[in-house]
């Protein structure tokens, strides 16, 4: 049967609709709703499968808050042809008492705009309808699902926080809830706070049992005196309510089963009202506006410093109350001193009590003039509400030692800040003095440096890319350049191990290094192994290759001596290791030229 109804379906849906005539059509699901109940207003589009643009909804502020939308759409078949419509309901809640009037709503499906006719609807107060426990529409009985505000306190003062608490006590299913209408907060300052522990309790209200969560928390800080009433919260939730279906075959078998149905319930809490005091008289001369507790602190980075060093002043306000809107303290710097803008920072943490936080302001100082300096005392007030005085918190001064000459301040330093520097840099573009380049109108590019360097540099980056390649390929291929091409490097690392060995103990070691140093210099610039060489060989060998014999004889002492010093049994001194050393280096610069 369901398939059937499936594929019957299927086909209607693509039979001709065309030549039917689109109307809308506006009604409500009652003419008359209790005031703060919600209540409904259908759109109802025929001859349409959707629309071109959303409805355009009269102006309902002055009676009704929006709550929420959903659609649903219907079909029928009539001789052969398929009509389709499309029904928007809109939810409200009535806000106020009294007879208003829906205007026309517009709507442009297929091209057309259609638009309905205007609507009458009564709010009327109903006994105890202002109440936080009605609301919950026929599903749902009063006493089983409502929203309070609890307020800390009823009498404050000025800038004293209230903590209003909006908890949700329900006794049916729930399936979340959405905060649809916000009281108004005129009058007051407003943080949010975090519910500490965020979570559902079981609680017994009235003798009767809920599960209850706090919803929002606020502290409210009053900026006038008088009688401040804090409108309703509205929270709409979806409340799983169970209804039983109907035996379709006849067979108790088949009766008594239970279906969920999820209807939306708007509950509210009651106003709250709260009497704020004003501040007494007698407000001293650094009163803040704080009403709460303050403590206050100030250090700095050094004691001691030169003229025209920069040093941070560091001043840290904690305590109870409205910390975000504590001023800048009135500070007392000495004349001598260049003070810079102040960094602030502020850390603002909500507790049972209230609002708990610090404000750091840190200042960059500059003294320029020497001398003992003295930064006064930090003083603020504030207002205690608990004894219902006014309080000094303060921070004791500070002395500094400044030393050097003093420097001449530059004309208009007082409006030279640390922000103000980098904004002018951002804003203002500094005058370039330096006398501009000019070059002539209509030159010739062949005579311009730019265009052969971008001709030539390509050419010269290949050219040596192809040379550093061929030399690599002879490193490869022929032995014979490689060690002559390496000779040098080698030499040099040898003789810098043997430095690293110079010392009377070590001195055996330290000539064998030379030695082996000066060999491998002559095998690898003669192409002959180190270790077979003869020393006549050797001379014959740099003779025939034109070298002179000075140079010859030098280079051939210096390896003799290195072996004579191995085997002496005398301990040479620094200076003559020294000495060694520079001979053997000398002597292969000497034979690499003449080679």
């Amino acid at each position: 049967m369901k398939t059937a109804f499936i594929v019957a379906l299927g086909l209607a849906a693509g039979l001709p609709t065309d030549g039917l005539a689109q109307t809308a059509l506006a009604s409500l699901g009652q003419d008359e709703v209790v005031l703060n109940r919600q209540f409904v207003l259908n759109i109802e589009i025929s001859g349409t499968r959707q629309l071109d643009e959303d409805p355009v909804l009269p102006d309902l502020s002055a009676f009704a808050a929006y709550l929420g939308s959903g659609t649903s759409t219907s079909m029928q078949m009539v001789n052969g042809r398929t009509s389709m419509s499309l029904t928007i309901q809109y939810r409200f809640q009535a806000t106020a008492e009294g007879i208003f009037e829906i205007g026309p709503v517009t709507v442009r499906a297929g091209g057309q705009d259609l638009r309905t006719e205007p609507l009458t609807i009564r709010v009327s107060v109903a006994p105890g309808s202002r109440s936080g426990r009605r609301g919950a529409g026929d599903t749902v009985a009063p006493e089983d699902l409502f929203v309070t505000a609890t307020a800390s306190k009823q009498r404050v003062y000025v800038n004293e926080p209230v903590i209003i608490d909006y908890r949700i006590f329900t006794r049916v299913d729930i399936e979340g809830y959405n905060v649809t209408r916000q009281p108004g907060t005129a009058g007051f300052w407003v943080e949010e706070l975090t519910d500490p522990q965020g979570r559902v309790e079981q609680v017994t209200r009235d003798g009767l049992d809920y599960t209850s969560s706090v919803i929002r928390r606020v502290a409210l800080f009053p900026t006038s005196s008088g009688i401040k009433t804090l409108e309703p919260l509205t929270v709409e939730t979806q409340v799983r309510v169970q209804r039983r279906s109907r035996n379709l075959f006849g067979d108790p078998f088949f009766g008594g089963d239970f279906f969920d149905n999820r209807v939306p319930v708007v509950v509210w809490s009651d106003p709250v009202e709260i009497e704020v005091r004003p501040l007494p008289a007698g407000q001293p001369d650094a009163f803040t506006g704080l009403v709460g507790r303050l403590g206050v602190s100030a250090s700095i980075d050094r004691i001691s410093a030169d003229t025209n060093d920069a040093l941070t002043y560091r001043i840290e306000v904690s305590g109870t109350g409205n910390i975000r809107t504590l001023p800048e303290p009135a500070l007392g710097f000495p004349a001598d001193f260049e003070v810079y803008p102040p960094e602030v920072t502020q850390r603002v943490e909500p507790t049972a009590d209230g609002v708990r936080g610090s404000k750091i302001f840190e200042y960059v100082i500059v003294p320029r003039a020497p001398g003992r300096v003295t930064i006064p005392a930090v003083e603020l007030a504030y207002f205690d509400a608990e004894t219902g005085a006014y309080a000094i918190a303060s921070a004791d001064p500070i002395t500094l030692t400044v030393t050097g000459d003093v420097v001449a301040e530059p004309a208009g330093s007082a409006g030279r800040f640390r922000a103000g520097v980098d904004l002018r840099r951002q804003d203002i573009r500094f005058i370039r003095m330096a006398m501009p380049v000019f070059r002539p109108v209509g030159g010739s590019l062949f005579r311009s440096a730019g265009f052969w360097g971008v001709l030539l540099i390509p050419m010269i980056v290949v050219a040596g890319a192809v040379a550093v390649r061929r030399h690599q390929d002879r490193l490869r291929g022929d032995v014979a350049y490689a060690r002559r091409r390496r000779a040098s490097r080698l030499a040099r690392q040898r003789l810098a191990r043997a430095e690293s060995l110079r010392g009377p103990d070590r001195h055996r070691e330290f000539h064998a290094e030379v030695g082996r140093a000066l060999q491998g210099f002559l095998g690898d610039k003669l192409n002959v192994a180190e270790a077979g060489v003869i020393r006549d060989e050797i001379r014959s060998r740099l003779t025939s290759r034109g070298v002179a014999p000075e140079v010859v004889d030098t280079y051939l002492g210096c390896l003799e001596d290195c072996d004579r010093q191995r085997f002496a049994p005398t301990e040479p001194d620094a200076t003559v290791m020294q000495e060694m050393l520079t001979r053997a280096g000398q002597a292969m610069v000497d034979l690499d030229q003449a080679l």
